[in-house]
């Protein structure tokens, strides 16, 4: 069950006037001019009350992660699929992460999109993230697949308002938040919501210029992750038009809830504004210490015998 749970004391949130001059000089400011810490601080100090609304991702689902691989690269070991562990090579912000800080991004089934590697295909590969989305592209892609073994919570990011009115498991979890919100914080309803739609438009910005771009968000998470204790963060994915969801979790979570089940490489095709994709291999011996995957070829089997060996949940 999912559960509302603000930060601070609520006595502390300051008065509407003050949200909306702190949330606006926050959302105008050239952030790449703006030191991570300042925005830090203007979160903790200036607003003093940070809501978060917070989701279990339960026992016996699953996440999916993919990596581009280079040409003729093959992957043979979780830790190469897996959270990056070279943390001095992580030079830029992502939506949750800040530099140096390695997160565990990947991807779960929603009901618009059943298969997460479609997500993570089109979060992972520059060829979709572009602005040239047309070009004409071949390349490998390798998808693991992780059994949550018990249930943990993450932070939730669902009061965007576009998204509440076109995606509707979104407006469910919205209005389910929501509800709880009012019956414990009835009196500045309005402020948390507001605060909370703060947040989840920073989460579901599309506009990127550069990575400081994402110094908010990420902000938010470290607040959720150092001071809630959360586990990481679920948010609609940018990519797919918020019809599918993104996961970033810490490292912690990765080795105490998840357990790599399933390991497959597909070809993908991608002409014009069309993409294709092809089975080439999968793995379920994974060796010692997932250290040793034992790939076998499937290329060309059927797509629907694919989904029910590697992709059933």
């Amino acid at each position: 069950m999912n559960q509302a749970k603000p930060l601070y004391n609520i006595a502390n949130l300051p008065d509407r006037k003050t949200l909306d001059k702190v949330t606006s000089a926050l959302r105008s400011a050239d952030l790449s001019k703006v030191s991570y810490q300042k925005v830090l601080y203007s979160l903790m100090n200036d607003l003093r009350f940070i809501p978060f609304v917070t989701a279990k991702l339960k026992a016996g689902h699953h996440i999916e992660r993919a990596r581009i691989n280079v040409p003729n690269q093959v992957f043979y070991s979780e830790k190469e699929i897996s959270y990056r562990n070279d943390f001095q090579n992580i030079k830029r912000y992502g939506r949750a992460n800040s530099p140096g800080q390695s997160l565990f991004y990947g991807a779960v089934k929603t009901e618009n999109i059943k298969h997460p590697r479609i997500i993570n295909l089109l979060e992972t590969s520059e060829m979709f993230r572009s602005a040239d989305r047309k070009c004409d592209a071949e390349f490998v892609m390798t998808v693991g697949k992780w059994r949550i073994k018990e249930d943990f919570e993450v932070i939730e990011s669902v009061f965007n308002k576009h998204n509440i009115e076109t995606i509707p498991q979104i407006k469910q979890s919205y209005e389910y938040h929501l509800n709880n919100l009012k019956a414990e914080m009835p009196d500045r309803i309005d402020d948390i919501e507001f605060l909370l739609e703060f947040f989840s438009d920073e989460f579901a910005k599309k506009a990127i210029k550069s990575d400081d771009d994402y110094k908010i968000s990420v902000a938010y998470t470290d607040l959720a992750m150092n001071f809630l204790k959360a586990a990481g963060v679920a948010y609609p994915s940018v990519r797919t038009d918020y019809q599918g969801f993104n996961v970033a979790l810490d490292i912690h979570a990765v080795e105490n809830f998840l357990e790599l089940e399933v390991v497959a490489m597909f070809k993908i095709y991608k002409k014009g504004d069309q993409t294709f994709m092809d089975n080439l291999a999968y793995a379920t011996d994974l060796g010692d210490m997932k250290s040793n995957f034992k790939w076998i070829d499937i290329k060309g089997t059927p797509e629907e015998v694919i989904n029910e060996l590697l992709l059933k949940s």
